[in-house]
């Protein structure tokens, strides 16, 4: 069995890599918001169709084969709206209904379509199914923070409460008494904002997998997760690289500091937990893509490991910098800022180790069931 990506998953993940490249506003120092032309180049080279079905226009792939791509796209901080628009579309290709599927997939398959997500709130954890946000009497009445990317997009998938379950409500931006406020915050780049909803409008056809309920909305969760684990590792990723030429070409005492143990072990031990974190985030996107039995568990674990590899790697990443690495110029500040923003993003690393043991427990639960009913 081969476990390695195909050329055609290779080729698009460096497509997208280079094509990033083509925008150095994104990882220069200076904290300005991302060019609008960087999100209609990436709609141009098709990434937004690939989760779409062939019959609303896209290509019909699975969410595995965005891994590479995905990673590509951490490296070279790109806008949170692109990865908060993938897992949006695979919530409505999963469960939307054929009018919804009909009205968004086209859209979005073309780049026409930018979704926020709307998860988490003020002063309520990382669960979603705490969410206070409520539809009740076809109108929608709450609030969510750290919103990425609020301010362009176009349609927000809110995590709500309709009667007794969880569901994902689709709301226009500019619909009556919906309030966007931004917020000042560690990654201006990444364009959060808080959203308040006071008796919005919401009719049935904007309530996707009502009937799913809280499959469709741990779904999100695992897909979002296991998106972010990527962009982590190719933050990790671009941050070892720039250690590594650094001590290239760094001399002291006559020789490039690559040459001394301390930075060879430092870049070593980055080196051995990228690798680590990776294989955690590919077993993650197949799992999720799957619907592996443990998906739940490796989206959890993906998240909450890559997290901390890339915290690790970019903190290590500015100590061989030594001095020069927490100066504004070389910008190494730009992917902590961002690392630091995505290992809070749809739970932490103490929110997603709670929930592996609660399903870990839950299986295990299952398999004694099983052995005593066998016997």
């Amino acid at each position: 069995m081969n476990f390695s990506f195909d050329e055609q998953q290779k080729s698009f993940g460096d497509g997208v890599a280079q094509l990033l490249a083509d925008f150095p506003a994104l990882t220069a120092p200076d904290l300005t918001p991302p060019d609008e032309a960087v999100w209609i180049a990436l709609a141009g080279l098709g990434l937004f169709a690939l989760l779409v079905p062939e019959r609303f226009g896209g290509v019909g792939m699975a969410l595995v084969d965005l891994a590479l791509a995905v990673e590509a796209l951490g490296a070279g901080l790109a806008p949170p709206s692109v990865i908060s628009t993938l897992a949006a579309t695979d919530a409505i290709v999963r469960h939307g209904s054929g009018a919804q599927q009909r009205d968004l997939l086209p859209r979005i398959a073309t780049g026409g379509l930018r979704i926020a997500l709307a998860v988490l709130e003020a002063d309520q954890g990382y669960d979603p199914h705490d969410a206070r946000t409520a539809v009740a009497a076809d109108r929608l009445n709450g609030s969510k923070i750290l919103v990425g990317d609020v301010m362009a997009a176009n349609l927000i998938m809110v995590v709500a409460r309709t009667g007794d379950r969880t569901a994902l409500v689709m709301v226009e931006p500019e619909a009556r008494g919906v309030k966007v406020r931004a917020h000042d915050d560690l990654d201006p780049t990444s364009g959060f904002g808080e959203v308040s909803f006071d008796q919005v409008a919401v009719a049935r056809e904007d309530i996707l997998a009502e009937a799913a309920g809280a499959r469709a909305v741990d779904r999100l969760v695992d897909v979002a997760a296991t998106l972010h684990a990527a962009m982590l590792t190719g933050i990790a990723s671009r941050m070892l690289d720039k250690a590594v030429d650094y001590a290239r070409v760094r001399v002291q005492f006559g020789q490039a500091i690559g040459a001394f143990q301390a930075i060879k072990h430092r870049c070593a031990d980055m080196a051995v937990a990228l690798e680590a974190g990776r294989s955690t985030a590919y077993y993650a996107f197949w799992a999720v893509t799957e619907d592996a039995s443990d998906a739940t568990r490796a989206a959890s674990m993906a998240k909450a490991y890559c997290g901390d590899v890339a915290r690790q790697i970019c903190n290590e990443t500015i100590q061989v910098h030594g001095g020069m690495g927490f100066t504004w110029d070389l910008g190494l500040h730009r992917y902590l800022r961002r690392a630091k923003v995505i290992e809070h993003s749809y739970g932490d690393a103490a929110w997603h180790n709670e929930r592996i043991l609660a399903a870990t427990l839950a299986a295990l639960g299952t398999s004694q069931d099983r052995q005593l009913d066998a016997a």
